[in-house]
């Protein structure tokens, strides 16, 4: 499957299952790489809302790749820690890579300077009021991850956390009780 079939995939229509059915079709044509292109290229010469929709639904397909077939996305997991995550810069990508990244850390141990990176990116994230309310969670659970190997994480976290909770929704109360100011 090329980079071109994925994208016309990508853009059909959605219907229910959507990530979950295309996350298998890739997956057995053996077409994570171009997935994996596709999902971190800017994609300047599409429309911008084809363009965020082809960032939004590869990486959510990613996800599913990632969570349901962790083996055809490990030789892309080095990449994906020096470069994919912290260059991402659609929004709505941001959630799923995040939610990759703050579990990805618990199975690989990217070198220092790149778990800086990562670590800078999710701080980025987290406190950018901005930010959808999903990329912030999961730029903390990345933040969690990397505490106890990033020095200066262990000296912000509880700023990050108390920035966390100004006006924070239903579902960052529940991670700061859960999980966040243990």
């Amino acid at each position: 499957m090329t980079d071109a079939e994925v994208i016309d995939l990508l853009q059909a229509r959605f219907y229910d299952r959507f990530a979950d059915t295309v996350a298998e079709r890739i997956t057995a044509a053996d077409a994570v790489g171009a997935l994996y292109r596709v999902a971190t290229s800017p994609h300047e010469t599409l429309p911008v809302a084809a363009r965020h929709r082809v960032l939004f639904r590869s990486a959510y397909v990613l996800e599913r790749v990632y969570f349901s077939a962790q083996a055809s996305f490990l030789p892309f997991a080095e990449d994906f820690c020096r470069r994919a995550y912290p260059e991402c810069r659609d929004e709505s990508a941001r959630r799923c890579f995040g939610k990759i990244m703050s579990d990805l850390l618990t199975r690989v141990r990217p070198d220092a300077p790149t778990l800086g990176r990562i670590a800078e990116t999710a701080a980025e994230w987290a406190v950018d009021l901005q930010s959808k309310v999903a990329v912030r969670v999961w730029a903390v659970e990345v933040l969690k991850q990397c505490r106890g190997r990033v020095a200066w994480v262990d000296e912000v976290w509880d700023d990050v956390v108390e920035a966390q909770a100004r006006g924070a929704t239903p579902g960052i109360v529940s991670r700061l009780r859960r999980s966040w100011r243990r």
